[in-house]
């Protein structure tokens, strides 16, 4: 008789034993899965702001790069020197280059 009893304890800690284990199991997912939920939250929230300061970048490089065009034009140039530096643009002239013949040797 207490054979037969002896294997209903065991048979029910085992059944306890693999109940506790299932549900620590359960318990070690679950936790395992709101890590993930957290961690690809934070990895969207990082996105999203570095997607928005790429943006301001963007915004802020096409602002430099029209006012380079701005500043670099030619007329602009022209009329600061001639304005503040009194720089003159020369008149055209025309430049003759006179070669000696005997200066040249030919093989």
């Amino acid at each position: 008789m207490k054979r037969g009893k002896n294997r209903r304890i065991s048979k029910k800690r085992k059944n306890s034993a693999i109940l506790f284990t299932l549900f620590l199991s359960l318990i070690g997912l679950m936790v395992f899965y709101i890590w993930i939920y957290n961690h690809t939250n934070m990895m969207f929230r990082e996105i999203e702001e570095l997607q928005r300061k790429e943006a301001k970048l963007a915004a802020q490089n096409r602002i430099a790069s029209v006012e380079l065009d701005k500043l670099s034009r030619s007329d602009r140039i022209k009329k600061i020197a001639s304005a503040q530096l009194d720089m003159v643009v020369p008149a055209p002239e025309t430049l003759i280059v006179i070669i000696d013949p005997n200066s040249i040797k030919i093989n």
